[in-house]
């Protein structure tokens, strides 16, 4: 069976903390998040739990919730600002300590029920914030809007975002249903679980097409998804794992294993500068802000070409 023609990989994400004088977000209960996931259109496959955090793992990607923040990470045609209104039907919005919300540059914008200025828009109205796009218009991009409520994160929160576009045929065709390759155990089978050794994984392989995976180990998480589809092949993965110096070897096993033509990095740092090299592609932007006491670097990264190559045939 062939991928279908068309899923849009590329996730739109809400992150979102909450001030002490809230309370627990765990302890709203697994109704109102499986609400909150069903508010944006998604819905929820599995629950993994830990002293720390409750990962979901959804049919359109992640949510993981802690006791003072969450974030959730959705793909498709999902719509992340009604699951921030669900929220907020449980979260009064002066405890909204922080918020960003992040929509990556997508393959058909055109099949979205919104556009990023629609949700900034809506975003505004509820809390205080700007939008601002890290990346070129005309090329890869990340939108973004954020609340300017002064605010401090721990010096222990660090996250990255490896967003893979184009991955290599190989690869992807394994994550198509029905190929031997596609069923539960990849992340081993992949080399997934080599890399950030020591998580407890939730992992999900999609008819006809797609797989996700979520791990736990204390209060760290990774996330990876893959979309398949021969036009448009996406692959993403997300961690708040504190790699320390070890960026560029982070990001260059996750690179190695989806073999990508090209693909995007955000970094969020709480009290230093990303620094990144990745052997065999070609650094095309580089952009740096700070927000919210981070240090937000955005690096896009492409195969360098070596000479001229044959047009995509279309199928018409």
């Amino acid at each position: 069976m062939g991928a279908p023609s068309f899923f849009e990989g590329p996730e739109k994400k809400l992150e979102v903390v909450v001030t002490p004088e809230f309370g627990s977000l765990r302890a709203l209960g697994e109704d109102v998040w499986r609400s909150v996931v069903e508010a944006a259109g998604a819905r929820t496959l599995s629950i993994q739990s830990n002293e720390h955090c409750d990962g979901y793992l959804l049919s359109e990607s992640s949510l993981f919730v802690y006791d003072d923040w969450f974030a959730m990470m959705t793909c498709g045609q999902t719509t992340l600002v009604d699951a921030f209104e669900e929220v907020l039907r449980s979260v009064p919005t002066d405890a909204v300590a922080f918020l960003v919300y992040e929509r990556k540059n997508e393959h058909y914008p055109e099949h979205q029920p919104t556009t990023f200025y629609d949700d900034a828009r809506r975003l505004q109205a509820l809390v205080p914030g700007r939008a601002i796009r890290f990346g070129d218009e005309h090329g890869h991009y990340i939108q973004m809007f954020h609340t300017t409520r002064p605010f401090m994160p721990e010096t222990t929160d660090p996250t990255v975002e490896v967003l893979m576009h184009a991955i290599d045929r190989s690869v992807a065709e394994r994550f198509i249903s029905g190929r031997p390759a596609a069923r539960e155990g990849m992340a081993a089978e992949l080399g997934l679980d080599a890399i950030l050794p020591g998580f407890v994984t939730s992992e999900h392989v999609f008819e006809p097409a797609g797989y996700s995976l979520n791990a736990l180990k204390g209060a760290e998480y990774y996330t990876v998804h893959v979309t398949p589809e021969d036009l448009g092949s996406y692959a993403s993965f997300e961690t708040n794992y504190d790699f320390g110096e070890g960026l560029n070897d982070l990001v260059s096993s996750i690179v190695e294993l989806f073999k990508p033509r090209a693909f995007d990095v955000l970094t969020f740092l709480p009290d230093a500068e990303a620094k990144l090299s990745v052997a065999g592609y070609s650094l095309g932007d580089h952009v740096v802000d700070s927000l919210g006491g981070y240090r937000v670097s955005y690096f896009q990264y492409f195969v360098p070409p070596t000479g001229p190559r044959p047009p995509y045939r279309l199928t018409l």
